[in-house]
């Protein structure tokens, strides 16, 4: 009988691991989800169209034309310039 106690015991010990395992790739699985919408719906400060020559299916003649449509932020990126209505 003492056998079966621990056999019983064993298996217990095991279900509570399985479930702490799942419970745990669970949280990681959301987390990454999370993680990628914010990183992925982020609109771009200076969108590419703004940044590319007309060659590459942007709006620029020359790559010094980008000052018409973004300015240079402290962080040392392009965003795009306020329009005054």
């Amino acid at each position: 009988m003492g056998n079966l106690w621990v056999v019983i015991q064993k298996l217990r010990d095991l279900l509570i691991d399985y479930k702490m395992i799942i419970t745990t790739a669970t949280i990681i699985i959301v987390q990454a989800l999370v993680v990628s919408w914010i990183v992925f719906t982020k609109p771009e400060p200076c969108p590419r169209k703004y940044r590319v020559t007309q060659e590459q299916g942007g709006v620029l003649a020359n790559l010094s034309d980008i000052h018409r449509y973004c300015e240079l932020d402290y962080g040392g990126r392009f965003v795009l310039k306020e329009v005054d209505k």
